[in-house]
């Protein structure tokens, strides 16, 4: 097995603010890396990736909850998510496996979105593509997907070690989001800032330069909305809480 991480000078910047009209390289690279993930997956290369197959825990925090790619302990104020749909990140379902429950909506329409969550797939990383440019890209991703809907603005930062110490090897990722602060077309019923994480752990190598990588992903709300926000250390404590299933 090999780690499949390879460095990289052509970065971008850190996550300073969105900068809108101006592309850049993690723009640029996901609808490429979009689809030959979708063709990987399709052709059930991680299907062969190994792990634990159970769905979410259903026990309360702080009991585990378990994905086929990772196991993590929920922060204090998160619930383990049972039953919640996958959060769809280019076409690739990330199982939920924790989340902070929605705030109080008061005026705002029902069915509030939850506002922290945790989920995590195995993603097949073409050859070509590194670790840390596919972690990048997921961090993107993610941040559209969890504020879709507020025209969600991302700024992805320079990818870096797996916070905490111990664990297995991996890439972390960090990103802000600026939203218009509207759901459901509710203007002050969603976050105007978020933050986002991807913890990246290279576990297979394909014969075709694949490689198989465990993706957590996190996000929370940072500043807006009613209701209290989530704080920053949590992702990393969820960063640091994961563990290989089983």
């Amino acid at each position: 097995m090999t780690s499949g991480r390879t460095t990289t000078t052509d970065r971008p910047a850190a996550a300073a603010g969105p900068r809108p009209g101006v592309p850049d390289r993690g723009r640029r690279l996901r609808p490429v890396l979009a689809a030959a993930v979708a063709v990987l997956v399709v052709a059930g290369a991680v299907a062969a990736l190994g792990g634990a197959g159970s769905s979410a825990a259903t026990a309360p925090a702080p009991a585990p909850a378990v994905s086929e790619a990772f196991a993590v302990t929920a922060p204090p104020g998160w619930t383990v998510a049972a039953g919640a749909p996958a959060l769809d990140v280019f076409g690739v379902p990330f199982t939920r496996l924790a989340e902070v429950p929605p705030f109080a909506a008061g005026q705002c329409p029902p069915g509030a979105a939850p506002r922290g969550v945790a989920a995590a797939a195995l993603v097949a990383v073409p050859a070509g593509t590194t670790v840390e440019q596919a972690a990048q890209a997921f961090a993107r991703g993610a941040g559209e997907s969890f504020y879709a809907g507020s025209a969600p603005q991302v700024a992805v930062g320079p990818p870096g070690p797996r916070p905490g110490t111990g664990g297995e090897p991996g890439t972390w990722v960090e990103a802000t989001v600026r939203t218009d602060g509207t759901a459901t077309g509710a203007q002050g019923c969603r976050a105007t800032d978020g933050a986002v994480g991807v913890l990246a752990v290279p576990r297979t190598q394909a014969r075709d330069g694949s490689v198989g990588v465990a993706m957590l992903v996190v996000a929370g709300d940072a500043a807006g909305g009613p209701g209290d926000t989530v704080p920053r250390s949590a992702l990393t404590d969820l960063a640091t809480s994961a563990v290989r299933p089983g």
